[in-house]
């Protein structure tokens, strides 16, 4: 073999020095796409939890708002309701729920028959549709609800997010039709036979809200006349409502968490357009 074929064979090849930087390399690279995979895994499980709380977090407030706007009659603040003793509907601490609480926020009404060209009594019971019904609306601990219930309206365990809420409705049917003037007092208790159900999961609590945060619900006599009057445009219920969940290590929230308390949250007032009014 002459001098130049083995000089030719000889630069063919690479040298253990050129190996070495081009697996380094290589190492670098992958580990630059794999960040970058992660990365947009991450930003996209994100979106998709936000677009989720986002999505069901409007449809319930603007369920809620929508019985609210429907109301003959809003329980005044300070009035408390004697609503159940087990898991799904006793207030936490054990007391009576309490309208204008702002640790535990409730708020309760009364709504009018849906249906009103059929009678409430029939042979086999209440006609929800029919029927006044007594509604309210409150949170609970996560971890409280999913242990005292089962079925469709347990959402099952969730060990990161257990301190988070959940929002419930209790309903309960009137068999005739209440005297609104007599629903007035220090204290009540609705129709026996009533339910809770669940509305919304992932509710953001105070302990996880911006200081100054609004509570829950709050309300107002927009007369300001003093007095807790039951007609038309003399009350409005605000619901201010964020949802907060832990999703792959990081805490998805929605409205976006900024530094205002006022804007940390999705606020609608409701109206109650039927106060005092019966069918």
């Amino acid at each position: 073999m002459s001098r130049a074929a083995g000089r030719r064979h000889a630069g063919a090849g690479f040298t253990l020095i050129e190996l070495l930087v081009a697996l380094a390399l290589g190492v670098v690279i992958l580990a630059v796409v794999s960040d970058l995979l992660i990365s947009s895994s991450r930003s996209a499980s994100d979106l998709q939890g936000r677009n989720e709380l986002l999505e069901e977090s409007q449809i319930a407030q603007n369920y809620v708002v929508g019985q609210l706007r429907e109301a003959v009659y809003v329980f005044a603040p300070g009035t408390a309701l004697n609503l159940g003793t087990d898991a799904t509907t006793r207030r936490p601490g054990g007391s009576a729920w309490q309208v204008g609480s702002a640790e535990w926020p409730v708020v309760s009404v009364v709504r009018p028959p849906q249906r009103v060209d059929r009678p409430c009594a029939t042979p086999s019971g209440p006609d929800p549709e029919a029927c006044y019904q007594f509604l309210a609306y409150y949170p609970l601990p996560r971890d409280s609800w999913v242990d005292g219930t089962s079925g469709a309206d347990d959402p099952g365990p969730d060990a990161v997010n257990g301190n988070r809420w959940v929002l419930v409705e209790y309903r309960a049917i009137y068999a005739a039709a209440p005297p609104l003037a007599t629903l007035g007092g220090a204290t009540y208790a609705p129709p026996a036979g009533g339910a809770a159900r669940l509305l919304l999961d992932y509710v953001q609590p105070p302990a996880l809200a911006l200081p100054d945060t609004p509570p829950l619900f709050t309300l107002d006599n927009l007369r300001t006349t003093g007095t807790w009057t039951q007609a038309p445009g003399d009350i409005g219920v605000t619901v201010n409502l964020a949802a907060s969940r832990r999703i792959a290590g990081r805490d998805v929230t929605v409205p976006n968490r900024g530094t205002e308390a006022a804007a940390s949250v999705t606020t609608v007032v409701a109206v109650p357009r039927n106060l005092g009014k019966l069918p």
